[in-house]
């Protein structure tokens, strides 16, 4: 079996608890929830739900990289929304980041995410032989 490979980087909110931000087995990136938090760790971004969804995405993109992944290489989306409601403007903000063919997604409503943060995602990506 192959090991597993902590990514870590300071471009993202680091760890304050017993998680990875992202683990690598082999190709196979699986990355932890990430909320629109600031990397400095400071809190939530500033700006209402677009700049949430968009700061919880950039947080992914940074993990991705920091694995030698790019966002084109994710396979699976997972998306928690406290108000599913605002599911086509979490859509609509997350064709920014996603292109055709798009990832398999599964979107859920939750009653709660940390800090009172409005949106939260994890992804799986596949990087390329060597990555």
């Amino acid at each position: 079996m192959p090991e597993r490979d902590p990514i870590l980087t300071a471009a993202a909110p680091l760890p304050t608890s017993a998680y990875s931000q992202a683990l690598r087995q082999g190709n196979l990136i699986v990355t932890s929830g990430y909320l629109g938090t600031l990397p400095d760790g400071s809190g939530l971004t500033g700006g209402g739900f677009d700049a949430e969804v968009r700061q919880a995405l950039d947080n992914i993109k940074a993990v991705l990289e920091a694995a030698g992944c790019s966002m084109d290489q994710v396979i699976r989306v997972n998306v928690s929304l406290v108000d599913i409601n605002r599911f086509a403007r979490m859509d609509a903000i997350y064709r920014d980041y996603f292109n055709p063919p798009y990832p398999t997604r599964n979107t859920i409503g939750v009653a709660e995410l940390w800090g009172g943060a409005q949106v939260g995602f994890d992804v799986w990506a596949v990087a390329a032989d060597g990555g």
